[in-house]
């Protein structure tokens, strides 16, 4: 592909892992690729490095090597460290299911090195896409200090949460800012179940905590926009969080906090609704993202990028994905709001949730089967969430035998009453999964 006017099969915009992967799925269907990527370097950034097993699944299949898990153990599910102070709650991949977490730059490092080694994808860095002209895609190629436009049969924008091809397409960013993440390695520090990512809840946001490599383990803390202060972080994290980490993670997170940079990123809410349009169509993070508590958002990025190429139309992409990526939505939006909200009738609903996973293992399952991608039918969700609220009934109820503690009670069935009214109006159809 010389010169100023290229042509091209499918041109992507966005060389992340998502973007990666979309190339190497058109690819192996026999596809001339042109990946472009404004950014040059693979620099230490806090993004995905969790992988369900869905998405460990798919990078299998196109020969992606990752680097080597087997020194230290990885992929095994979730253990919950509730706040009320009892015991952990264990939620394995169901029987056969296996995830894995590495560091995001070696991710990145892997899914390039296959793109770049795969004939059929030319791929160009520090390369700025300026104009799309119905299937014309204009760029600048820095490298070369020279602007140049691919004709191509599908242009793709894999570009992110803050996707220029969704603009193109007259659709700006619209996400709605949820809290910032504070992203802290820790070096030769045990967890406590190792294998497992590690929910612990009772900071003022939810920390999630998973090795990466043999040395080092990977700490989210979600911390409210409120409390944001750039010159006090150090302090207010460990003031904040360390009373409700393991303890055999202590010594590690304060170290981390006074030697180590602390990496920043919003989280941010926008319902996969846009897929974009015929001939333009949008994949991962820049059709819509969530809380990543879940760790979904690089399987469904994967999974978008394997069914774009194998569809014969953008409507049946569109219909497809919308159909199956909704439960993961309300997974992850449920969750977050259930673990964050101090309301009675959320406390209620929480402990419900605890005492459903600690007795009920075919709902552990469910939850993982989500994550996993195997459940996706909104009723079922509906039906099992609904489960969960009868099962806090009696907690808000119990209010009405205690004398004086009537205004307790009401504010826990006006709690309940939300989750009602989202559960109702969340659990409709999309639109997009209509024909």
């Amino acid at each position: 592909m010389e010169g100023l006017n290229l042509t091209s099969d499918v041109a992507i915009v966005g060389a992340g892992p998502v973007g990666c992967l979309t190339a190497l799925a058109f690819a192996r269907r026999g596809a001339r690729i042109l990946l472009l990527d404004a950014n040059s370097s693979v620099g230490e950034r806090l993004s995905g490095e969790w992988l369900h097993p869905a998405a460990l699944q798919i990078l299998e299949s196109h020969g992606v090597k990752l680097p080597s898990a087997e020194s230290y153990a990885t992929g095994e599910g979730y253990v919950v460290f509730p706040d009320d102070g009892t015991e952990p709650i264990t939620l394995k991949y169901p029987a056969g299911l296996k995830g894995r977490s590495c560091e995001h730059k070696s991710l990145v490092l892997a899914l390039r090195e296959a793109v770049e080694s795969h004939p059929s994808i030319h791929f160009i860095s520090s390369a700025q896409a300026t104009q799309i002209e119905g299937n014309k895609l204009h760029f600048v190629d820095a490298l070369q200090g020279s602007m140049k436009t691919v004709t191509a049969g599908q242009i793709v924008g894999a570009d992110g949460r803050a996707s220029w091809v969704r603009k193109q397409l007259g659709h700006p960013n619209g996400s709605t800012k949820v809290s910032l993440m504070a992203g802290i390695l820790l070096e030769d520090a045990e967890l406590p179940f190792e294998g497992f990512g590690h929910v612990v809840l009772g900071g003022p946001g939810p920390a999630l905590v998973f090795r990466i490599s043999p040395r080092f383990l990977r700490v989210c803390l979600d911390v409210p926009s409120r409390d944001y202060n750039s010159k006090a972080a150090s302090a207010y994290l460990w003031n904040s969080y360390s009373s409700v980490l393991p303890p055999s993670l202590l010594p590690a997170f304060q170290e981390a906090l006074q030697n180590r940079p602390i990496l920043w990123a919003p989280n941010q809410f926008r319902s996969r609704a846009f897929y974009g349009q015929e001939g333009t169509a949008l994949v991962g993070d820049a059709v819509g993202h969530f809380h990543p508590l879940t760790a979904v958002g690089l399987t469904l990025g994967f999974m978008d990028g394997e069914c774009l190429a194998r569809s014969q139309s953008f409507v049946e992409y569109r219909k497809e994905r919308s159909a199956l990526t909704h439960v993961p939505e309300l997974l992850a939006d449920s969750l977050y709001r259930v673990f964050t909200r101090q309301d009675k009738g959320t406390v209620a609903l929480r402990s419900s949730i605890y005492r459903t996973w600690r007795e009920n293992p075919s709902e552990c399952e469910r939850t993982m089967r989500i994550l996993a991608g195997l459940e996706t039918d909104v009723r079922q969700f509906r039906k099992a969430f609904l489960k969960m609220m009868r099962s806090a009934v009696p907690g808000i109820l119990h209010h009405t035998l205690v004398p004086n503690q009537w205004r307790s009670m009401i504010a826990s069935v006006k709690g309940f009453v939300e989750w009602f009214k989202w559960l109702r109006t969340s659990t409709e159809i999309p639109n997009d999964s209509r024909a």
